[in-house]
């Protein structure tokens, strides 16, 4: 546990309170209101296109998931900046919009976000995690997480629902501009000199996808592609009050009830997925914040992979009782955001007090105002489609670079890519037989051994 922040211990978690254990870091306040409350909105299109949700009920869903998010800092006390299961997102949507109906699809979500929750309790109970992770080949690892950016890619190639045009024949322009900019400010080896050389391209750089979504949504109507005649007819009221009710008698399992048997078994393979993708951001978490951590001695991060393990277990199961089908699940990390706050606080004291700090700054100690004022609503409401767009290319990107980054064996990359091709126009399920199949077949036992040992390694 950091020295700066105590908070409040009960069992293995800890409680920090605003103002009291955590001090506003003001950078971070900015970015927290400009990113985080923002791109949570990018689900909202979903959920009425193949859930059949109104507006209204998608945001108290936004709302109650991010405060289960929030709770990730404030009421356990992990030091990462939480998120998504992001990769797992495609797996898991492609899965239940194969289903026929919206209901058949809430209960298929309902039954993964709970499986899912299960799945950490239990590693995180029994300390059982990497046992289970030496059982799973590299190659099948990265097949699974180059399937899911494989799904997300093609998925925004596909139709809509009802016949509509998919988001890229929608908004070509939009989402073009938005992705170009976001890979050249957030991946370019070029550019890297010059954010060196340029604080401010820097401090750009660190919003993440802000930038190209803000630019995107100022040329789409110059470009024909959106409309704001929405936002300037507004005349609702000034303060929003999402839909709660509505979401917890429709939606949540509170309210519909526990899945029955055969979908929670149906979602099996897909929770046993989802921990592999949560168990890499896991190390990837740790690695991030131990780096950091050796330039700030006196503000040490609080790391202990079993109580990750439980908090992620305890959001997901939370946000599927009270809010429903969170498909992009509840995760250990935000990659983007950890590493903007972790760069930050190595500085030292003087550039921040401690991490937690800048942690909850970050999700402006758990406050999402934005989705409580109707008039920033209704702006952002007619781009939501280019901002989910945005998340799933950058996402299908992400896939394949760290995918491919795991495999140093050309019979590795083959199984990697059967794998993610099965996932992809197939099912999870036969991609995770097929990969220990090929990998039995083509790789042997030498597979299991190497992964043992990676992992005694950690």
């Amino acid at each position: 546990m950091g020295t700066i922040s105590p908070g409040w211990r009960w069992g293995p978690f800890t409680a920090r309170v605003p103002l009291l254990h955590l001090k506003p870091e003001l950078p971070e306040l900015a970015q927290g209101l400009l990113v985080a409350n923002a791109t949570g909105l990018a689900v909202v299109p979903l959920y009425a296109e193949h859930f059949g949700m109104g507006f209204e009920i998608a945001v108290a869903l936004v709302v109650l998931q991010s405060f289960t998010i929030y709770s990730s800092f404030l009421l356990f006390g992990e030091p990462f900046c939480p998120g998504w299961l992001t990769p797992a997102l495609p797996l898991v949507l492609r899965e239940a919009t194969a289903l026929a109906t919206p209901d058949l699809r809430t209960e298929f979500v309902n039954a993964i976000v709970l499986a899912t929750a299960a799945v950490f309790l239990f590693f995180g109970a029994t300390g059982l995690g990497k046992i289970f992770l030496r059982a799973i080949p590299r190659a099948l690892k990265a097949g699974i997480i180059l399937g899911a950016g494989l799904s997300a890619l093609y998925g925004e190639t596909l139709p809509r629902s009802g016949d509509r045009p998919s988001r890229l024949d929608a908004y070509p322009v939009c989402v073009s501009l938005a992705v170009v900019v976001t890979l050249l400010l957030v991946f370019s080896k070029p550019l890297e000199r010059w954010k060196q050389r340029l604080p401010w391209l820097g401090r750009l750089a660190a919003l993440g996808v802000l930038p190209g979504f803000f630019l995107a949504m100022v040329a789409g109507p110059w470009l024909g592609e959106i409309s704001y005649q929405g936002f300037f007819d507004y005349e609702g009221p000034f303060l929003y009050w999402p839909d709660f009710h509505g979401l917890l008698a429709q939606y949540s399992v509170i309210g519909r009830g526990l899945p029955p048997a055969s979908m929670l078994l149906q979602a099996a393979p897909l929770a046993i997925a989802a921990y592999i993708i949560g168990f890499s951001d896991i190390i990837t978490g740790t690695a991030i914040l131990e780096e950091a951590g050796r330039d700030r001695p006196d503000d040490p991060p609080a790391l202990d992979p079993r109580r990750t393990h439980l908090s992620i277990g305890l959001r997901n199961a939370a946000i599927a009782l009270v809010g429903g089908p969170f498909f992009p699940l509840q995760g250990p990390l935000w990659t983007g955001a950890t590493v903007v706050v972790a760069e930050r606080w190595r500085r030292g004291p003087q550039a921040m007090r401690s991490l937690m700090d800048g942690v909850a700054s970050y999700y402006l100690f758990g406050l999402p105002i934005l989705y409580f004022i109707g008039p920033a609503l209704e702006l952002l409401r007619p781009a939501l489609d280019i901002a989910f767009s945005l998340t799933l290319i950058l996402t299908g990107f992400a896939c394949a670079y760290v995918a491919l980054g795991m495999l140093h064996e050309r019979v590795e990359r083959g199984v990697a890519l059967l794998v993610g091709a099965t996932i992809l126009f197939f099912s999870t399920p036969t991609a995770l037989l097929l990969g220990l199949l090929l990998t039995a077949g083509l790789l042997g036992p030498d597979a299991w051994r190497r992964e043992s040992a990676i992992l005694k390694s950690r």
